[in-house]
């Protein structure tokens, strides 16, 4: 295969080397609060901004980036919608369920004449009702999500097939590239699979570094692109507040 010739302002993603070294530690979590940690995740260290870089090859690429049409895109976000309202509710209605199970285990254990048995059993038969609406509902949630989905999946997979090729023939030579952006910085793409504290870290020299992962969630995709001026002790956390939130047809593609 020809090696891939792209134009690239060398100045926008080629930092400035220095010479110190130091270390890079990350925390991974889904949420802000810093509870939902992220494990078993690979986090890459670039000494270049990819994102500078994807957007340059794009830009140069012999034809334009697909376009998903509006009505499609639109489509798709009320999919992803409709699958959370289906998904709040199926957890409503299995929190219910647990409560009922509970009870039933503490009836089990009790004289049915004493009157904590009584109130358990008044308490289960009020659940009883909350859990045939909750049923209801997330059955409803289920089938409005479902239809959607079936109405748009086969626009959502003919277009990832178009985006698939085009990102095919436009990043052909995208290893060559970095290559070549490796050899003039003198360093090399790093790499850590976060731990069950959600934790990962490079040893790094000068900077700046751009820390980059990405995580499906409920919500979309998180992704993560964040520059470091120079490595710290300091732990860089990701969290939702500094990711790009990716939804949509692009997500599923």
């Amino acid at each position: 295969m020809s090696k891939l010739r792209v134009a690239i302002p060398l100045l926008a993603i080629l930092p400035l080397l220095a010479a110190c070294g130091s270390r890079i530690t990350v925390q991974v979590t889904a949420d802000e609060a810093a509870t939902e940690v992220v494990d078993d995740l690979e986090v890459q260290f670039l000494p270049f901004d990819r994102d500078s870089l994807f957007a340059t090859i794009i830009a140069q690429a012999a034809t334009p980036e697909p376009e998903i049409p509006a009505d499609l895109e639109e489509a798709s976000l009320t999919e992803q919608e409709l699958r959370d309202r289906w998904s709040t509710a199926e957890s409503s209605w299995n929190n219910v369920r647990d409560s009922m199970r509970s009870i039933t285990e503490r009836l089990d254990n009790l004289d049915d004449r004493s009157r904590e048995y009584r109130e358990l059993f008044d308490r289960f038969g009020d659940l009883e009702d909350r859990e045939r609406a909750l049923n209801r509902q997330r059955q409803a949630a289920f089938d409005e999500f479902n239809e959607m989905q079936q109405s748009t999946q086969q626009r959502v997979d003919s277009i990832c097939i178009v985006i698939d090729s085009w990102e095919e023939a436009a990043f052909a030579g995208y290893g060559d590239i970095e290559d070549d952006l490796l050899m003039s910085l003198g360093r090399e793409v790093m790499a850590d699979t976060t731990d069950a504290d959600g934790v990962a870290g490079a040893s790094a020299s000068g900077g700046p570094w751009w820390v980059h992962t990405r995580v499906n969630t409920a919500a979309g995709e998180l992704y993560w692109n964040v520059m470091i001026d120079e490595a710290t002790s300091d732990t860089l956390r990701l969290v939702p507040g500094n990711a790009e939130l990716r939804q949509g047809v692009r997500q599923r593609c």
